[in-house]
This record gives structure tokens, C-alpha cells and sequence, in this order.
């Protein structure tokens, strides 16, 4: 098993901490709120589970809330919703890095210490971002690409265009596979916006127009976990193709449908994140901070690269 934690520029080292947090009764537990991109993405029933978790074992409250749909401006409104309830502390992951900054610039003028998981907004006045390296993350991936596939043209399938993290992953991805050897088809990177069901729509019209596509890359696990058969039907003739490693296919994440896909041959490698640990790690921050502690401004939760040589180590 290949685990990877990145050290994310000289910021672990230096710390910051928050400004005087919302009082509360001595009392009455902290409530710490976490807002992932959609509640609808099962990559975040992870982040739930190890938030709730954390959450008490330590003795707080955990609310974990957000768009039903991968919408940014519904997410805005969650943000204004717990500003306005005066909770102790937010986690967010942005669908937008920009979108957010508003929102995040009122909690913090209330007192409301603001971290970003999964994906982060550097602009915005959060404190400190937990997550992936994506950059790094991506670049695993183009190397496990470049590995399989010394030459070849590829598309990318993400979720939204101005979701930094997954644009991290692309910009590693590619700077893992430049060269004159690859080539990657026009209009790429596809923009499912989260959607399962349009990303196995993308992967059709993608090998309808491009016969003599050599692979993909997926910044997010949408079509694998979302919809498996749907998948698999999907990538129709070019299924023998990735079994024989002549089509290869990197998406991130490793669900336990992704898992399965990987094992039975339908896909080659999987980046996998560490959701449990992004939901455990943004509660400790936040309490931490509450707790006027100094934090680090990043906390990498790391990474596994998966391919068929480990993957019964993910499904036990």
C-alpha cells in the first residue's frame, strides 16, 4: 500500500490563531457546523461519519449541513443560515473558491472562527484549510497514468470549473503528463458539476466523438461511485481495453464502488483521500480554536494510491 502525506509549504510549521470566538454559555456545548459542497456526494458520508464521531468523543455538538444540489449560491445561504444562528465554528468545503468569500469575511467580523476542508478558498479569511494536497494528489495520478500509458491522448471529466481543489488535481495531473507524447481532446476538462448522471453522459459523448481516446482521468469519483452499472455500460467496447491496460482510467477516491470497479478490471488506479480523517481533523481545528489554541494554517490528510496490487487492502 502506497501512503503519501504531503508537507504543504513552510505554513505547518508557522501558526495562527483565530480572533475572540462567539460566547456561550459555560454550560451549553460548542456547536461546530461542517458544509460540504452537496450532502447529495457519497464522499462526504465519510466526513460525516468521522465529524459526528470526533465530535462526541471530545464533548460538542457537530452539524453537518449543506445544498442538497452542487449550487453555490445555495451554499452561500447555509453560510448565512449559521452565521446567523451563532455557532461556534465552520467547516466548509467551497464549490466555489470565490463565492464564499463574503459570507466567510461576515462570520469571521461576528467572531465565528471559518476553516475550509476538501477544498479550500486561499482568498477568502479562513483560518486554516484541512485536506488533500491536490496538487500533489494530482500528480500521483499523471505519474500512475504515465506509468501505464507512455503515449496517448486522454480527456478529464471534473465536477464544478471553479472548484479549486479539483482544479489542483487537473493542474498536477497535467503537469505529470506534459510532454509531446499526450495529447488531451478539445474541450477538456468536462464539467459534470458533481452530477453522477451527467458525468456517465460526458464519458459517452467523449468516446462517441474521440474513437481514438487512450484514457481518462476523473478529478472526482462521480461516475464510479455514483452510478457503477452505469459506468461499466458506459465505457461499452473499451472495457476489454482497460482490463488490458491498452485504455487507462485514474479517477480519485476510493469508495468501496470504486473498489470494486478497480478489482473487477473496469478501472486502473485510484488516488484515494482520507474523508474520515478531513471530518475528525476540521472538529479538533475548530475546537482548538474555540479553545484559542494556535493551529497550523494546513493539515494534510494524505493520500493512498491504489491499483490491483493493493486493493484488497481497501475492501477488508
Amino acid at each position: 500500500m502506497k501512503s503519501t502525506t504531503f508537507l504543504l509549504a513552510a505554513g505547518l510549521v508557522s501558526l495562527v490563531t483565530a480572533a475572540p470566538t462567539v460566547s456561550h454559555a459555560a454550560d451549553k456545548p460548542r456547536v461546530f457546523a461542517l458544509v460540504p459542497k452537496t450532502i447529495s456526494v457519497p464522499f462526504y458520508n465519510d466526513v460525516e461519519s468521522g465529524c459526528m464521531n470526533e465530535a462526541k468523543k471530545i464533548g460538542v455538538q457537530a452539524k453537518f449541513t449543506g445544498p442538497t444540489t452542487a449550487d453555490a449560491a445555495q451554499q452561500v445561504q447555509v453560510l448565512q443560515d449559521l452565521v446567523s444562528q451563532g455557532v461556534d465554528g465552520i467547516a466548509v468545503a467551497p464549490m466555489d473558491a470565490d463565492s464564499v468569500i463574503g459570507v466567510i469575511s461576515q462570520a469571521r467580523k461576528k467572531g465565528i472562527p471559518v476553516i475550509t476542508f476538501d477544498s479550500d478558498s486561499p482568498k477568502a479569511d479562513r483560518i486554516a484549510f484541512v485536506g488533500t494536497n491536490n496538487l500533489g494528489a494530482g500528480e500521483e495520478g499523471g505519474k500512475a497514468f504515465k506509468n501505464l500509458l507512455p503515449k496517448g491522448k486522454f480527456a478529464i471529466i471534473t465536477g464544478g470549473l471553479a472548484a479549486a481543489n479539483l482544479n489542483e488535481r487537473i493542474k498536477g495531473f497535467r503537469e505529470s503528463v506534459n510532454g509531446e507524447n499526450y495529447t488531451e481532446v478539445a474541450g477538456s476538462p468536462f464539467a459534470c458539476n458533481d452530477d453522477a448522471s451527467k458525468a456517465i453522459q460526458i464519458i459517452q459523448d467523449v468516446l462517441t466523438r474521440n474513437p481514438d481516446l487512450n484514457g481518462f482521468f476523473f478529478s472526482g469519483g462521480w461516475p464510479l461511485f455514483g452510478a457503477p452499472e452505469a459506468y461499466i455500460k458506459a465505457i461499452g467496447k473499451r472495457a476489454a481495453d482497460v482490463k488490458n491496460k491498452t485504455f487507462i482510467v485514474v479517477s480519485f477516491d476510493t469508495l468501496t464502488e470504486e473498489l470494486k470497479l478497480l478489482k473487477g478490471g473496469y478501472c486502473n488506479v485510484l488516488i484515494g483521500q482520507r474523508p474520515y480523517a478531513m471530518g475528525v481533523k476540521s472538529i479538533d481545528v475548530l475546537n482548538d480554536l474555540a479553545d484559542k489554541k494556535s493551529v497550523p494554517p494546513v493539515v494534510d490528510t494524505g493520500v493512498d494510491v491504489v491499483d490491483p496490487s493493493n486493493v484488497d487492502q481497501f475492501l477488508k
